[in-house]
């Protein structure tokens, strides 16, 4: 099953609030986990999303509920794609450059660009086979591509229509309120009509010289496919605080189930609980090599109930309680830079004597 930047549900939770629902109660129902909510990085099963989005415009009896996610979208919302579309020469190259690399955001959703005469027409295709109406994430899908475009030409912009295939909604004025412009519905394609001559303005912060960096860097990252390891403790890093970080939920991120994530990564020489261990134990010794920091703090930070079950991992991966380490550490710590002092003293003696 595809799978989605969790930056997609920006504005979820407010949206949902102010139609009447509990966000974290209708995240449960779809078996989407709340860190969602904050780190955008975390990868999301697309028929979760869509359950999400369907079933909270269905409990709210809110038509447009997709519609009014992505009209408080921002540029920023695509990361890293957007920052290199923002630098592309005209419109054209920016939506050629999303095209190139939606699968870093989105791997349901495929850009279409076609112009012919003075019609343009930027069509957005769902690739994934989802049950029941895609309607929410549809409208989700074109009112962004909508605000990206609006945010690279500026506010004055306005398509010449905007198209959906399926049907029209009881109340249109919000439509018509959203796009300013023709809105139509049970057409051939979901997309925004343009000018052609819209496609080849030029962008106003377009600068060539970032431009080529950031062209290789993401270029890089495209070609990038992270192991099951590196997926793997990259959601252990976002889940830990959490203190429900465990096989099974990072699984269910992945979209596999804990057989299969135990088989991957020890194709890859390693475990789930390894790999749990291995970020525990780097943040301990970031945290505990700070003099001040209180110990208490440390519990919940690496996901344990409290600080005697925290001790007892500890001491056993690191021979000495958290208290002792840290003072051994600072202590050593201390000798070292004392011993690098003294000895900057004596070459400075030397050179004066020389």
């Amino acid at each position: 099953m595809p799978q989605l930047r969790s930056a997609v549900l920006t504005n979820y939770a407010e949206i949902a609030r102010s139609v009447g629902l509990d966000p974290l109660a209708q995240l449960r129902a779809a078996r989407i986990d709340p860190e969602c909510l904050r780190n955008p990085d975390l990868k999301i099963p697309i028929e979760r999303a869509h359950v999400l989005l369907e079933s909270s415009a269905h409990a709210a009896r809110v038509e447009d509920f997709g519609l009014r996610m992505a009209m408080s979208r921002r540029l920023s919302n695509l990361g890293l794609i957007a920052l290199v579309a923002r630098e592309e020469p005209t419109l054209r190259d920016a939506l050629r450059c999303v095209q190139r690399t939606m699968p870093l955001h989105n791997e349901a959703l495929y850009l279409d660009i076609e112009d012919s005469n003075d019609v343009a027409v930027v069509r957005e295709r769902l690739l994934a086979r989802l049950k029941g109406s895609t309607r929410q994430a549809t409208e989700l899908a074109i009112g962004v591509l909508y605000r990206f475009v609006q945010e690279l030409l500026g506010a004055g912009w306005r398509p010449t229509a905007v198209c959906f295939t399926h049907g029209p909604p009881r109340d249109i004025s919000r439509y018509r309120k959203a796009f300013n412009c023709s809105v139509q519905f049970n057409g051939v394609l979901n997309g925004l009509v343009l000018r052609c001559h819209d496609l080849d303005r030029p962008m106003p912060k377009s600068d060539p010289a970032s431009l080529r960096i950031l062209r290789q860097y993401l270029a890089t990252a495209a070609q990038y496919r992270p192991t099951q390891r590196d997926r793997t403790t990259h959601l252990i890093l976002a889940l830990l605080a959490s203190g429900r970080c465990s096989a099974e939920l990072v699984a269910s991120y992945l979209g596999i189930d804990r057989r299969t994530l135990h088989r991957r990564l020890t194709g890859e020489g390693t475990s789930f609980s390894q790999l749990l261990d291995d970020v525990r134990k780097e943040a301990a010794r970031r945290t505990l090599a700070n003099p001040e920091q209180p110990i208490a703090d440390l519990a919940p930070i690496l996901g344990f109930s409290d600080g005697s079950a925290f001790t007892r991992w500890f001491s056993a991966k690191f021979g000495a309680s958290p208290r002792r380490w840290q003072r051994q550490t600072s202590s050593e710590s201390s000798r070292g830079r004392v011993a690098a002092a003294n000895s900057r003293l004596r070459r400075a003696g030397q050179m004066g004597r020389s």
